[in-house]
C-alpha cells in the first residue's frame, strides 16, 4: 500500500501501522459519513489522482462531493478495493427505544478478499 493512501486511510479513522494490521478492523459508519473529514483528506485527492486512474474510481472525480451522497465513505471503500480488502456492513444491538424500538449501531468491518475462492 503507498504512503498516500496509508495516510487518506489513517486521516479517515482507520489507524494501522502495516497492511496485514488493517484486517479485521471495525469502524464506526458515522466516522465514515463525517463532511469534515472528507474536506481534510480531500487536499490529498490529487496526489492519488497521480497513481490511480479517476476514470475507475468515481471518488478521485473532481464532482464527487457533489455526486455523491458519502464521498468518504466511497473513497475508503475504492482505496480498500484496489488493494483487495471489503468493507463489510456490520449491525449491533444497541438497546430499544421507549417505544420499544429495536436501535442498532452500524459499523464496517475492513475484510480481506479471498482472490482463490
Amino acid at each position: 500500500m503507498n504512503d498516500i493512501a496509508k495516510k487518506i486511510l489513517n486521516e479517515s479513522g482507520i489507524n494501522f501501522n502495516s497492511e496485514e494490521d488493517i484486517n479485521g478492523i471495525l469502524i464506526p459508519r458515522e466516522s465514515l459519513l463525517d463532511f469534515t473529514k472528507y474536506e481534510k483528506i480531500k487536499e490529498k485527492i490529487p496526489d492519488l489522482k497521480k497513481i490511480f486512474s479517476s476514470s475507475s474510481l468515481t471518488s478521485l472525480q473532481k464532482n464527487a462531493d457533489m455526486n455523491q451522497k458519502w464521498p468518504l465513505l466511497n473513497l475508503v471503500r475504492q482505496i480498500l478495493t484496489i488493494y483487495d480488502y471489503h468493507l463489510m456492513p456490520i449491525r449491533k444491538s444497541d438497546g430499544y427505544t421507549l417505544d420499544g424500538v429495536k436501535k442498532f449501531k452500524r459499523y464496517f468491518r475492513i475484510d480481506k478478499v479471498n482472490k482463490n475462492a
